[in-house]
């Protein structure tokens, strides 16, 4: 194989990052003098990353086989009309900034659900401090899909800025919209105890990449929505003609609703070799060379394959290849795995034996290994070609443990129309490097199809020679057909070379009036509303609400739902345990009402104790599998952990019957008191069922609130906190569908219930319902006269000392514990 320079490669990285830097900087009016401060600008100031809680759940995520997630998604509504400031920076230029804020964030990215720059705008993000800026953009950049995510900008701080004509100031707030702010906390540039690769994992420029360095430029990391990440690789395909495909694992999520919003890093690898403890540091990999959106083409789950097509621009200087492949179903021998670990700089490993296992490979390792974040990325055999793609596995830097790969021999089937487009029906093709000065300098036309040969090659099979083209740039169509060409509403055949509006297609015609714009409807993504078509609107992942509707009256929700919870008790099932039970309510306005809790690609859906949930064996996952006329037998039932909407068990309390159903979720995990995690599933009610109206509760703050119940849980231990999390649905006052994200904390603070009316004994006290004569916040009506009734039954018996024991280092010390022993017999 073609060896590539080291030297060269790493000049040709640290020129472009410098170049993209200065030219960003030239066109990035706020870091210049004579403008309003930066620290005028508005500010959106977002939680910041709850390190503790994100460091639980990704334990989570890497048990449960998911994706690795870098960030912390958020979804928002902002644009240039209703976020930012203006400023005047000439007779006819205004430029518009907006600064987010992420306390304590390593790194912050962007995606825009409406993206269409007028004519006049430059276009920047960079960091508070100036130092990481992206490339201008312009509306030439404009992506086809009208949606764009964002590289990652670091540090905690960070600055959008757009300048634009005075005459375009109209169109920009119309056609720009930010709907998501996603907080990173890990991976890219994140710090070493948070996200970096093992040690014992090798860099692609030590010695054992030698021989790699025309598969080493195709493989990249890349992250989908913001917040969740893999890797994957460009895949050459029988044409030779750059068509960027990129190969990628199945589970890492790809889909027709999130396509759009991935974004490839390339070349974010060392520019030396590391050895010893730190190569599991963090590099000086770039983070500049990126592309973003993409189209969902094909995905398998048997083989875990997911094949897409990049829709952004790939810069020249970047030098990408294209790996090959093979679809032998023979075991392949020897080979590497590229791979980015933990999103850490690219690694190499190398394979010390493989072999079948069903629709897998099975890969032990000689150097390196994998980690979250390589899932996705492409094994090689000896021969230079992918042959699967990594699906998961158990090998670390502390064991000899193996991987599995999807196979591509089994993956060909939905493989075989993009990477063999000639027909040729090759079972392999080697990788094409279109930088390693062995070029064709020209491309092959025959039959119509485009073939990168060599000029005697193409001469003697009668073909015609393009000198100076790739397949990309030429049109081997002979004769050119023609199809519907779209200019505005009009419509005409013409070839694609004359098309000057949008061609519909070879053969395609003017039946039909193709050409008319199709109808248009409000469209919910999350908590944000655009006005698209139908269609549009289901490639965005969204709800289509209707053609003709509008945005209007915020019909997606105001992205402020909160939830809310009370204390029913503590300590009472049966086993004498430590642990407190919650009702957990959504916060709803009078009047609205509640159908739905799920969970989707956008937000996930999870239900997660730092300790464990009380779990009866009579009880289920939901309140529909809890019998009320079983608590008699089994009275700890009462307190079993279940998810609803409104009812609280079978029988409907307190409505007249429980309606609810779910589809699309694994209990099994929240089922043996585990977390209940899941990407896809809800728990629901119909429109025209009464449980799912918002009603008058009391919180544990003593609030008086209006809302829906969703779940009863029992957590174990009264330090231990509750973490709920979900995408929900209902209607408002007005029938109008809405949803919105929540997530909230649980936790017990030491409210007591001493006459069981099911309200703290501090809220009985603050609303008067209850009287506390002498102060000590218990109600009047439990005083017995006995200073340690703890449970308020009116003596001090052996169910009091227990109250001692089983808090005894938290409520209680061993004081309590001789106080309460002193006055045992007291009022009996």
């Amino acid at each position: 194989m073609r060896q590539r320079s080291f030297a060269s490669l790493r000049t040709v990285a640290v020129v472009i990052g410098l170049a993209g830097a200065t030219a960003a900087q030239a066109s990035t009016w706020g870091l210049s003098q004579g403008h309003l401060p930066i620290d005028v600008v508005e500010l959106i100031e977002m939680p910041g990353p709850n390190y503790g809680r994100l460091e639980i759940e990704d334990a989570e995520r890497a048990l449960n086989g998911l994706p690795a997630r870098i960030a912390v998604p958020n979804s928002v509504s902002l644009t240039p009309a209703n976020a930012g400031t203006w400023e005047l920076i000439g007779d006819d230029r205004l430029m518009w900034r907006l600064r987010v804020l992420s306390p304590g964030a390593a790194h912050i990215n962007f995606g825009f659900g409406r993206f269409e720059l007028p004519p006049s705008a430059d276009f920047s993000i960079y960091s508070f401090d100036g130092l990481d800026i992206t490339e201008q953009m312009g509306s030439d950049d404009n992506p086809p899909s009208g949606e764009y995510w964002t590289r990652v900008l670091h540090g905690e701080e960070v600055v959008i800025e757009i300048s634009v004509d005075l005459a375009d100031r109209a169109s920009l707030q119309q056609n720009i919209e930010l709907t998501a702010i996603n907080e990173g906390y890990r991976g890219l540039g994140a710090p070493p105890t948070r996200g970096a690769s093992e040690s014992c994992n090798v860099d692609v420029v030590c010695p054992l990449g030698d021989d790699w360095w025309d598969e080493i430029p195709s493989v990249g990391v890349y992250t989908v929505s913001g917040w969740w990440t893999c890797t994957g690789a460009l895949i050459n395909n029988t044409n030779e003609d750059q068509t960027p495909y990129f190969l990628t694992a199945d589970h890492c999520g790809i889909n027709t609703g999130n396509d759009q919003s991935v974004v490839v890093y390339w070349n974010h690898q060392n520019s030396y070799c590391r050895e010893g403890n730190s190569s599991g540091n963090n590099g000086n990999g770039n983070y500049n060379q990126s592309t973003s959106g993409s189209q969902y083409l094909v995905s398998g789950s048997s083989s875990d394959y997911c094949l897409v097509r990049l829709t952004g621009s790939i810069n020249d200087a970047w030098e990408l290849t294209f790996s090959g492949w093979n679809r032998s179903s023979s075991t392949p021998t020897h080979g590497v795995g590229i791979h980015h670990p933990e999103t850490a700089e690219k690694r190499i490993s190398s394979v010390d034996t493989t072999y079948s296992s069903g629709s897998m490979w099975g890969v032990n390792w000689g150097e390196g290994r994998t980690a979250p974040g390589s899932s996705g990325s492409p094994l090689y055999n000896a021969s230079h070609q992918i042959v699967g793609q990594l699906y998961g596995g158990w090998s670390y830097c502390t064991n000899d443990d193996d991987d599995v790969y999807g196979k591509l021999s089994l993956s060909w089937s939905g493989l075989d129309d993009y990477l063999d487009p000639a027909g040729t029906g090759s079972s392999f093709l080697n990788t094409l490097n279109p930088w390693d000065g062995s070029g064709n300098g020209g491309v092959c036309c025959l039959g119509g199809s485009c073939y990168t040969v060599n000029e005697t090659s193409c001469a003697n099979a009668g073909g015609q020679w393009q000198p100076d083209q790739t397949c990309g740039t030429v049109n081997c169509a002979d004769p050119d057909p023609t199809g519907g060409c779209c200019v505005g509403t009009s419509c005409s055949v013409s070839t694609e070379a004359n098309c000057t509006g949008t061609y519909l297609g070879d053969d395609t015609d003017c039946a039909g009036d193709p050409c008319a714009p199709d109808p248009t409807g409000g469209c919910c993504v999350g908590v944000s509303c655009a006005e698209y078509t139908a269609s549009d609107c289901t490639a965005a992942g969204g709800t289509y609400l209707g053609d003709g509707t509008d945005c209007s009256g915020s019909p997606c929700g105001s992205g402020d739902l909160t939830v809310r919870w009370k204390v029913v008790g503590t300590d009472l099932i049966s086993t004498g345990e430590a642990c407190y039970t919650v009702d957990v309510y959504a916060e709803l306005p009078t009047g609205w009402r509640l159908d739905a809790v799920a969970g989707n690609s956008l937000q996930q859906k999870t239900v997660a104790s730092s300790t464990s949930f009380y779990q009866d064996g009579y009880g289920g996952p939901t309140s529909q599998e809890v019998n009320p006329d079983f608590y008699p037998l089994a009275p700890d039932l009462e307190w079993d952990s279940r998810v609803t909407i409104g009812s609280l068990d079978s029988s409907g309390n307190p409505y007249g019957e429980n309606a609810l159903n779910n589809i699309g979720i694994d209990w099994t995990d929240f089922e043996a008191g585990g977390a209940l995690s899941a990407g896809n599933g809800t728990w629901f009610c119909l429109p025209t069922d009464a449980q799912g109206q918002s009603v008058a509760f009391t919180d544990s703050d003593c609030t008086a609130r209006n809302g829906v119940l969703i779940a009863r849980l029992t957590t174990m231990e009264h330090s231990s906190e509750i973490l709920f999390e979900a995408l929900f649905q209902g209607r408002d006052g007005l029938n109008e569908t809405w949803q919105d994200t929540a997530s909230g904390t649980v936790s017990y603070n030491g409210e007591l219930d001493c006459n069981l009316n099911g309200n703290p004994d501090a809220c009985d006290i603050a609303n008067g319902s209850s009287q506390d004569a002498n102060g000590n916040g218990v109600p009047d009506e439990c005083e017995t006269g006995c200073e340690f009734d703890l449970d308020g039954d009116g003596d001090v018996d052996v169910d009091d000392i227990l109250e001692v024991i089983n808090g005894f280092g938290s409520q209680y010390d061993v004081d309590d514990l001789l106080a309460t022993i002193s006055e045992f017999g007291c009022g009996g």
